[in-house]
This record gives C-alpha cells, sequence and structure tokens, in this order.
C-alpha cells in the first residue's frame, strides 16, 4: 500500500470528517442556539391555587350569561325566585347570579353561579359545577369538578368525583366534632421519627397511642384508641367505633370507619375507603383532604375541604 502524496493534507481532512461526524447530532442544539424555535415558558396563573375550583375561576368569564339567554325567558321560577332549569338542556354552558335549581331529571354541562344551586333528584352537571353553596335533595350526578364557596350537602345517593369546600357534608346534618382528649393538644402534630411495626398491629380499646406509626401489615384500631401522630399502613386498615388519629393516615389498601371517628389530617387510601356514620376529617381551623380509587360516604359525615375519588364516589345508605 502507497503512502499518500501529503500525509499533512490528509490527516488534516480526516480529522475534519471526524470532527463532522461527531457534531452532526449537536447540529439541532446548534440551531437552536442561533435560531430560537422553543416555546416561550408558561406564564404563572395567579388564580392556579391547587384547588378543585381552579377550572371554574379560569373559565367564569368566558362563559355566557344565563339571564341574558333567549331561552331563559320562557322558564319559570318557583315560589321561592329561584329559576328552574327545565330538561333538555344537556349542552348549556353558563355563568349566572341567580339562585337555580337544577330541576329533576335535567341535565347541564357547566354552570357557575354566585348564588345557592340546588340538584333535585336524578339532575346531572356533567363537567364543572361552583357556586356559593350546593344542595342536593336526591340522587344527583355531580360534575367532575364540583366547588362552593360555603359548603356541599350531599343526599343519599349523590355520585361524585371531585369536591371543594369549605365544608362537604351529607344528611343527616348533625354537630361538628372535635378532638376527644384536648388535654394531648390541637393541631396535628410536628413530624417526628415514626415507629416501625412489622406484620399487623392491633391498637387495644380505650388505649392512647403517641408519636407516628408505619405498618408492614394490617391496622385495627378498636373502640376508643387514640393516635397522635401521622400513620402509614402498607395494608388495610380499620379504625372501629369512636377510633380516632390526630394526624394524617394513608394507607396502601383499603380504608374503612366504623362510625364516629375523627381523623384531623389528610385521609388517603390506595384502594376502596368508606367513611362511617358521623365521621370527620379535619376541622373548620385545619382543612384537610380524603382520596382513594373509590370512595363511599355514609350518614352525616363532614369533610372539611376536599374530597378526590379517582373512579367513583357515592353517598350509600
Amino acid at each position: 500500500m502507497t503512502s499518500p502524496a501529503n500525509p499533512l493534507l490528509f490527516g488534516s481532512m480526516w480529522l475534519i470528517v471526524t470532527a463532522l461526524v461527531f457534531l452532526l447530532p449537536l447540529l439541532p442544539a446548534l440551531r437552536e442556539l442561533y435560531s430560537r424555535s422553543d416555546a416561550d415558558a408558561l406564564a404563572i396563573d395567579p388564580l392556579d391555587n391547587g384547588r378543585t375550583d381552579y377550572a371554574a375561576q379560569r373559565m367564569a368569564e368566558q362563559l355566557d350569561l344565563l339571564e341574558t339567554m333567549p331561552r331563559v325567558a320562557q322558564w319559570r321560577y318557583d315560589d321561592q325566585g329561584r329559576l328552574m332549569v327545565p330538561r333538555g338542556q344537556g349542552r348549556l354552558m353558563a355563568r349566572t347570579a341567580l339562585p337555580v335549581v337544577v330541576g329533576f331529571r335535567s341535565q347541564l354541562r357547566t354552570l357557575v353561579s354566585s348564588d345557592i344551586v340546588e340538584l333535585q333528584a336524578n339532575s346531572v352537571v356533567q363537567r364543572v359545577l361552583h357556586a356559593k353553596s350546593i344542595h342536593c335533595l336526591g340522587p344527583a350526578q355531580l360534575a367532575r369538578l364540583t366547588s362552593a364557596e360555603r359548603h356541599i350537602v350531599l343526599s343519599p345517593g349523590a355520585r361524585f368525583v371531585r369536591l371543594s369546600a369549605a365544608c362537604i357534608f351529607t344528611w343527616p346534618l348533625k354537630r361538628s366534632l372535635s378532638f376527644p382528649l384536648p388535654e394531648l393538644g390541637t393541631g396535628m402534630p410536628l413530624t417526628r421519627l415514626q415507629r416501625r411495626h412489622e406484620g399487623d398491629l392491633r391498637i387495644p380499646a380505650g388505649s392512647i397511642v403517641q408519636g407516628g406509626l408505619v405498618i408492614t401489615g394490617n391496622l385495627l384500631m378498636e373502640e376508643m384508641s387514640v393516635v397522635v401522630g401521622h400513620v402509614k399502613v402498607h395494608g388495610n386498615a380499620i379504625l372501629a367505633q369512636s377510633a380516632c388519629v390526630q394526624g394524617a393516615v394513608f394507607v396502601q389498601g383499603d380504608l374503612q370507619t366504623k362510625g364516629n371517628n375523627y381523623v384531623e389530617g389528610p385521609l388517603c387510601a390506595g384502594k376502596r375507603l368508606h367513611l362511617g356514620p358521623d365521621s370527620q376529617v379535619g376541622d373548620k381551623d385545619c382543612l384537610s383532604s380524603v382520596s382513594a380509587w373509590t370512595i363511599a360516604l355514609h350518614a352525616s359525615v363532614r369533610v372539611y375541604g376536599s374530597i378526590a375519588a379517582v373512579r367513583s364516589g357515592q353517598v350509600v345508605l
């Protein structure tokens, strides 16, 4: 094999070719450096507070005013001066300053009201519902995003996905609960090093556990037992009658409260969650949240804050 006539020129050419091969993948980045084509960063929306009512606040000004729609002139008012929404309004998206009654088997797509909205039996709101207060008077289907400035009242059979309000409660209405042992202090405790328990754990009736818990198995809190601290359960959890937790509860499996239970912090289950009669989550001075794959609420349940069901939520008899 003969050597090149000019070794220096040959070596320079190979060096240039090698550099081009290695720089070729960087060509898009170099083009972007000298000729910007990417979109600018999105501005922070001042209305985006992470709550369920964000969608309603964003779209409120874009919706038509219900009172000015020609079809509304034919609708009637009840004896309390509330506007009655008839059937056949499945595509209606509007905002209003009037109190509204969504009548029996009526449907709406989106409604934003600055007054009270009442949903009668078998009525449906599909996407967004926001009002000062929302009252269900039967097995209504609430919007996927439902929020209220004050409270949401749920009747037996009501179905929901995401709810947000200062207070969410189910019929019949009863007084708010409070932590049964005020001498232990109020408010959720500061984060501490949690104690780990291997396997299942049973907390005896009437006992008090100070400090957080991490349980690798299942948890059973017997009647009148109390945990002051956050609880994490890798299995399933059952809170018997009047069992209380002054802190957050996170369960990877199913979570069931038997009744008259008080949980001050967030309540979260990876699968099914049942809130028994007279149970309460959060407080008017300490808003909280309830979340699970499916949620069932029994009679006289109170939740201060928000409820989120991945698949479905319902008020059961």
